[in-house]
């Protein structure tokens, strides 16, 4: 195998000159949205930020978004922070660092100096909090830790006094706070800007010193898990923070506490909250704990806070200073728009007010974004609105939508349909399947049936009736899943492969339907995580083993040779002490052999066959530091059915391959990133035309996110290429 020696080449080429350009297609939401904020400036003007997607920008009061990431090195927005005098100064802080932009939130610069170094395998200076000074916004603060998370707490903070270009520790060997601490929120007193608190889960804490010494400020306070703290603008001295009560201790110890006294002194502020203490066993979801926290600028007495629990989630409001709370959300009232993404319910995760005009708020969650202006007492959707079914498309169930720009979905894969290039399938992490009939523009959600309906890794069709489908489905974060079929289109499917019908129940990441077998008996191959290759002779009704000659379990690509409907290739990453491969089988997958010879990927990704030359192979992996040996990732070709490869693309984290159905030498990789480090960008969309010798970067600014997870050729137009990413949901590249 040689290394490709071609690196500098397409590192060099600019971006080619692209006819159609990348567009963003999506239903709008779908993941985590953990941070809000509105410019003081220009109410019409909201910012959001999420988990894997970058930052987002409305500029008309959430109707519709943009997203912008260009100089963000890290697409993980923990906190927002508006400049208090300059419209087009923001800051936001990552987990990769703080990014200030001075554009309006168009373009970002990374801020580094005088933080620790950017690491490569971990993260040197995540920020859980960030404030500015109201008095001197040349001076920010910026807290240290991963709140989510509950990690890399070191009790710090820093501070700068010229607008984020030089940074130093402000309280170094700690200054009071515990060394542990991991900050979740800051706050500079808008008259005093010396004065500042910090929440932390070590206790909440006050300086009077610009951050250089810490006060632990705990009277009245029955533990010190602070989550956030929040003062009125115009009377200061009143302040709130939340506590966070732990799951499976009683008695339940979270809620709001009120001080009027800057701090000294707090009083509990319940009555109206739900106090809900799920069992040990249960997961902290099931325990009642507010989190976010806003109060009125002008009425210290009117304040908002979000659940986050599943048992009592939404947006809390109170008018008499604590005294009574009531819920102000309610996705099955009138009174809530709620969008298409019904199975999870009003979580906050970010809340923001307005502060030129109070009475209107916006709420997040894992999925949503809402926006009200009257207090909370009607909300509307502002990820997604409805639209009427488009044209040769049924009435859906689950309506028919279309996304605002604010695309915060992860892919595992898209398909096209076989006979109609409009119809497209979405399948998604987290929201499962979503379909199109008109190339992204509308969507519907079709998940009727399926027992693993928030994930779906993969659909194929029956080859000659094409509202026969099969899809593989299961859990993300863990090993569950099963193969459903439907017969109207994949709007309803049943459960045929499960553990009662011989399928094991695991990941179903790959299925193929055998071409050559009887209409009425449809072979199909499915690959199960942790338990290999099984096969069903009579359209998924029962399932056997197919993995004899197979070592390992971990499958990364299944896929049938184009020409001879027999011969069926496998991929495989490292399992246990086995390194991975690629095989083949020659008899339907009764037998298999490897044929890669000492050629392993033990973090294989992906398989790809050209179908104008079966002979010509390629697979995506990452790299993977195995027993003290490190193996290269990229993109590896064999041009001699697999018995010999090199890598023609040489990079530490490709994740798709895909290649024209017509020329064996135009291939497409994809390139990701793990999201566990500073600079957590991916590789983006290379092309080669020339089967990998040279390649071309595909990456303009309208591909916003960088972090390939799919590429989907389309077969009816080869020039059209889908693109589905790990955190602003899909893009399709035009000719």
């Amino acid at each position: 195998m040689r290394a490709a020696c071609l690196m500098g080449l397409w590192l060099a080429l600019a971006a080619p000159a692209l006819a159609g350009g990348w567009r963003n297609l999506g239903p709008g939401g779908g993941g985590w949205i953990p941070c809000l904020a509105v410019s003081p400036h220009d109410s019409r003007v909201v910012y959001a930020g999420c988990d894997v997607g970058g930052f987002y920008k409305s500029t008309d009061a959430g109707t519709t978004w943009r997203i912008r990431n260009a100089g963000l090195h890290d697409l993980y927005v923990e906190v927002i922070v508006p400049h208090p005098r300059d419209p087009k100064t923001l800051f936001i802080g990552t987990e990769g660092g703080v990014h200030k932009s001075t554009d309006g939130g168009e373009t970002w610069q990374w801020l580094r100096e005088g933080f620790p170094a950017p690491q490569r395998y971990a993260f040197s200076a995540p920020i859980g909090a960030l404030a500015i000074d109201p008095q001197d916004p040349n001076v920010l603060y910026a807290g240290i830790g991963r709140p989510r998370w509950g990690k890399e707490g070191k009790g710090t903070v820093y501070r700068t006094a010229d607008g984020g270009a030089h940074w130093r520790i402000a309280n170094p060997g700690g200054g009071g706070m515990d060394p542990q601490a991991i900050l979740s929120d800051l706050v500079v007193h808008p008259r005093d800007g010396r004065r500042l608190y910090a929440a932390t889960d070590r206790g909440l804490y006050r300086s009077e010193d610009s951050g250089a010494t810490w006060r632990l400020l705990e009277k009245g306070l029955p533990h010190r898990h602070v989550r956030r703290v929040a003062l009125c603008a115009a009377r200061p001295e009143v302040m709130y923070v939340t506590l966070w009560s732990p799951p499976g201790r009683q008695p339940w110890q979270g809620g709001v506490y009120r001080s009027e006294d800057g701090g000294d002194t707090w009083e509990p502020r319940l009555n109206g909250l739900a106090t809900r203490v799920g069992k040990p066993d249960e997961p902290a979801e099931m325990t009642s704990n507010v989190d976010r926290l806003v109060v009125h600028p002008g009425n210290p007495d009117i304040a908002y806070t979000g659940d986050t629990a599943w048992v009592s989630a939404g947006v809390y409001r109170t008018l008499d200073g604590g005294r009574s709370w009531q819920r102000v959300t309610d996705s099955q009232s009138p009174a809530m728009s709620y969008g298409w993404a019904t199975m999870w319910g009003p979580s906050v995760m970010g809340l923001a007010i307005d502060p030129r005009a109070p009475d209107t708020l916006y709420f997040s969650t894992s999925g949503h974004l809402f926006r009200t202006t009257d207090r909370g007492d009607h909300w509307t959707a502002a990820y997604t609105r409805r639209v009427e079914a488009p044209a040769g498309a049924p009435e859906s169930p689950s309506g028919w939508w279309s996304g605002t720009g604010l695309e915060v979905t992860c892919l595992n894969r898209i398909v096209v349909h076989p006979r109609d290039a409009g119809r497209l399938y979405f399948c998604y992490y987290d929201i499962g399947l979503l379909q199109s009939f008109d190339g992204g523009r509308t969507f519907t959600q079709t998940v009727k049936g399926m027992r693993h309906a928030g994930n779906t890794f993969t659909v194929a069709f029956d080859p000659d009736d094409p509202r026969v489908l099969f899809a593989g489905t299961g859990e993300w974060a863990s090993n569950h899943g099963d193969v459903c079929r439907s017969e109207d289109g994949g709007f309803t499917w049943k459960v045929v492969g499960r553990p009662e019908s011989g399928l094991p129940d695991g990941q179903t990441r790959f299925l193929v339907v055998d071409r050559d077998s009887p209409p009425g008996a449809r072979r199909v191959y499915v690959s199960v995580e942790g338990s290999g290759v099984y096969a069903s002779e009579d359209g998924g009704e029962t399932w056997q083993a197919r993995s004899e000659g197979l070592p390992g379990k971990a499958i990364r690509g299944l896929a049938q040779h184009p020409r001879d409907p027999k011969t069926l290739f496998a991929l495989l990453a490292a399992d246990g002490k086995e390194p991975g491969g690629l095989y083949r089988s020659d008899d339907r997958a009764h037998i298999w052999r490897r044929v890669s010879g000492e050629m392993a990927w033990p973090d294989a990704k992906s398989l790809a066959i050209a179908p104008s030359d079966p002979q010509r192979l390629y697979v995506a992996a990452r790299e993977h530091l195995r027993d003290g040996k490190l193996s290269p990732g990229g993109v590896f070709a064999s041009r001699d059915g697999g018995a010999t490869w090199e890598r023609v693309l040489d990079d530490h984290f490709v994740e798709a391959v895909a290649v024209d159905p017509n020329d064996a030498d135009l291939l497409y990789a994809g390139g990701n990133d793990h999201p566990f480090h500073d600079d957590a960008l991916g590789l983006g969309v290379m092309r080669s035309r020339d089967g990998g010798r040279t390649w071309e970067s595909l990456n303009t600014p309208e591909l916003t996110c960088r972090k390939i997870a799919s590429l989907t050729v389309d077969p009816h137009r080869p020039a059209r290429l889908y693109a589905g990413t790990g955190g602003n949901g899909v893009f399709v590249l035009e000719p």
